[in-house]
Formats: structure tokens, sequence, C-alpha cells
């Protein structure tokens, strides 16, 4: 029984875990649907669009592997069921011919002998009371294989009752991955006629990407300009940190080493003048001066360090709802051949008026604006970076104290209703991929 309640157990688990994969998966894809809808019907297709599309077709690819495990873990339940009911019909049909016999062998006995007689027939007091003492426990055996039949019939109709239940559901799921499928289907055509109006535009794409590349490039610098002078005020700072400490440790050493040697002095008096030295300069002159302790970072800068690349893949989202749209880095257009781009952190398409949160806790060291990423906020955290851009506004000023999630400003959304944050992620003058950094979905 333990091991039954602990495969039903895991079972259920089981179901629960992919019911949940199913409706996460079902609510991305209402969201992309939402992102797609939300731009102008009017207007040419663009690469966002593209995305979109693309990544509501994995959704939909992922969904429907996630239906077919739903509906094979049903029929594999549902076969088990089936199973079960045949060993408890073929348990009924055993009491019944049990319980059928019983009710023969009792017909037979009574036609000889009233069970009054069965008893008053005993040779002695002791065998009557024997036979008394049998009428009983064949009379109690008589109730508990009826009891026994009623409760397995009992079993047989819950298990009837639940093989219709999950037959249902693997009804509802089968016509449920139909409708996907067709979803599907529909997305790949739109996607596809999406990528033959943009192979005609490859020209203009190019053109309109190494615009923005420009752009991006201007921001870089100026993002890369802060942060090495922030690197270099850290610098000065700690360096100025150090000398000051330096010069402290050095001071009190001296004062130190001047007590040690007015100590030794008054001692050697002492010993001359056949006096005993006091306790108090004999501790003094045998008191071992050290030398000023090298310094390091201090160790809240450590800690910040830390605990930013101790959160490495499972730091949150700059918004709450939203899938990548452009990768890190250097690539060619997965859909347009003669389309590539460079990426200096990812873009996160979102809804129109998200809020945008910091990644991380942190200091804000620098506020820019730029014709093509709009707004932007960079966050120190120790010796790494985060930058947020394409923000139409900013809530934070320069040198403000930041905490993990606190909204830094709302996503832009330019003139095709295309909502998109750009995030970065640096090492001191390094840029890293902020997809290595924020938790995966």
């Amino acid at each position: 029984m333990m091991l039954v309640s602990s495969t039903s157990s895991f079972s259920q688990d089981k179901k629960t875990a992919l019911e949940a994969k199913r409706k996460k998966l079902l609510e991305e894809i209402k969201f992309t649907q939402k992102v797609l809808t939300e731009t102008k019907a009017s207007k040419a297709a663009t690469i966002a669009d593209l995305t979109a599309l693309s990544k509501q077709i994995e959704l939909r690819q992922k969904l429907i592997g996630e239906v077919e495990t739903e509906i094979g873990t049903f029929t594999e339940k549902i076969n088990e069921n089936i199973s079960e009911l045949k060993l408890r019909e073929t348990q009924l049909a055993q009491l019944k011919k049990e319980y059928a016999d019983a009710v023969v062998k009792t017909y037979k006995t009574q036609r000889f002998a009233d069970k009054i007689l069965f008893i008053a027939n005993a040779n002695s007091f002791s065998e009557a009371l024997r036979r008394v003492n049998y009428l009983r426990k064949y009379a109690g055996f008589r109730k508990v294989q009826a009891e026994q039949i009623l409760d397995t019939k009992t079993q047989i109709s819950g298990q009837i009752a639940s093989i219709n239940t999950k037959k249902k559901t693997k009804e509802e799921l089968l016509n449920g991955q139909v409708k996907e499928k067709k979803q599907l289907n529909q997305t790949v055509t739109q996607k596809n006629q999406v990528v033959q109006s943009l192979k005609k535009q490859e020209v203009l794409l190019q053109s309109d990407i190494v615009k923005k590349q420009a752009a991006a490039q201007k921001l870089n610098g100026q993002i890369e300009a802060i942060i090495k002078k922030e690197i270099e005020l850290a610098r000065l700072a700690e360096e100025k940190r150090k000398k000051e400490e330096a010069e402290r440790a050095a001071k009190l050493a001296a004062e130190e080493a001047a007590k040690k040697k007015a100590a030794e002095l008054a001692v050697k008096k002492a010993k001359e003048e056949g006096k005993e030295a006091s306790k108090a300069d004999i501790e003094a002159a045998n008191k071992k001066v050290e030398a000023p302790a090298k310094l390091g970072a201090t160790p809240e800068y450590d800690q910040l360090t830390n605990n930013f690349y101790g959160n490495k893949g499972k730091l949150p989202w700059p918004i709450e709802k939203g899938f990548i749209s452009k990768g890190f880095g250097r690539y060619n257009h997965p859909e347009l051949n003669n389309v590539s781009i460079e990426n200096n952190g990812i873009d996160i398409r979102t809804e129109v008026n998200s809020s945008v949160r910091c990644v991380f806790e942190g200091k804000v060291v620098g506020i820019l604006n730029n014709p093509t990423f709009k707004n932007a906020v960079i966050i120190s955290h120790g010796d790494y970076f985060t930058v947020y851009s394409k923000l139409a506004s900013v809530n934070v000023t320069k040198g403000q104290k930041i905490s993990t999630k606190q909204v830094i400003g709302t996503a832009f959304t330019d003139e095709d209703n295309i909502t998109e944050v750009h995030l970065e992620v640096w090492k001191g003058a390094s840029k890293l991929n902020p997809s290595d950094w924020i938790f995966k979905k």
C-alpha cells in the first residue's frame, strides 16, 4: 500500500509539473501574440516581427512536445487503470463464486438438520460450544465475503470513473494538440510571408542596421568612457584610501617603536643604577613592533563584486514579461542571408509601458541620451556594470544607490509600436553576454 501511495504521489507530481509547463508555454505564446498585434496593422514587415514569429513557432513546438508527453502519461495511466480493472473484475468473479459455493453449502446443510438440532446432537457440552462457535464464525465469514464483494464493486466503479475521466482529459489534450498544430502551420506560413517580404528589402534593412550600429558604437563609446572614468575614480579613491591607511599605520608603528626605545633605555638605566625596572617598561621593551599590514580593496566593494558574480545565471530579467529579440555578439541573421547584426548586449521585446528594473543592487554612475537608443542608465556593481538603454523615461539620478528589481525607468516604444529594452553587462571595459547572467526561462 505504501508503494502504491508513493507511485500515485509521484504520478500526481509529474502531472502537476506537466500542466504547469503547458500553462507557462501558453502564457508565453499569448504574450508573443500580444506584442505582434500591438504593432501597426498597416505597416511593412519588420525584423522585429520576424523575431516574434520565430519565437512563437519555437514556443508552439515546445507546447506540442509537452502536450504529447502529457498524452503519453495519460495513455500510460489509462492502461494501468485498465489492468487494475481487469484484476478487480477477476477478484470479484472469484469472490462471487466463493460466496455462491458457501450459500449452496449452507443450503445443503440446512436441508438435513436445523441449526438447533446441529447443536443439540453434540456428544458433549464442549462439543456443543464448539458447534455454536463454528456457526458464528461461518456466519461472520459469509458477512465478510459479502462486504468484500461490495468493496470490490465500489473499487471497480471508481476504476471505471477514473478511466473515463482520464480518457476525457486525453481527448481534450488531443483536440488542443490538433488546434496547436493548425496554429503552428498558420504561424509558419505567416513567418514565410514576412521572410519573403523582408528579403526584397535586404539592402534597405542592412543600411538601417548599419545606421543603428553606428549609433550603438557612439553609445558604446560614451558607456566605455563613463566606465573607464569610474574605474579610474575607483582606482584613485582606492590609492588615496590605501595611502591614508598606510600613513596611519606607519605613524602608529613609529609611535610604538619610540615607546619601545624609551622603555629599553629606562630598563638599561635601572640596571646600571642597580634598581629594578618597572613591569610596564619591561613589557614595552620586549613588545614586538608589527609591520604595517598590506591593504586590499574594501570589504564592501569585494562583497558587491563577489555577490554579483555569485548570481551569474540567476539575475532577474530587467522587465517582468518579454523574450530575447536580438542576441549578443556579431552574427548573420538566421533567415536573411545578406543581413548581419552586431550587438553589444541583448534586446528584449516587451509590452508597451513596461517598467524597467535593475537586475542587481548597485550605484548609478551614468545617465546618457542617444537618438537611437534614447535614455540609458549605467549601474556599477563593484567590478561589474550593467547598462539599460531604449528607455523612454528615467526614474533615478546619478550617484543614487539602487536595490535589486528597483524600477529605474520605462521601456521605449518606437513608431512601429515595437517596445524593446537593451541590456548590457560589462566587467571593467570588457563586454559580456547578458544571456549568461539572467536566469533561463
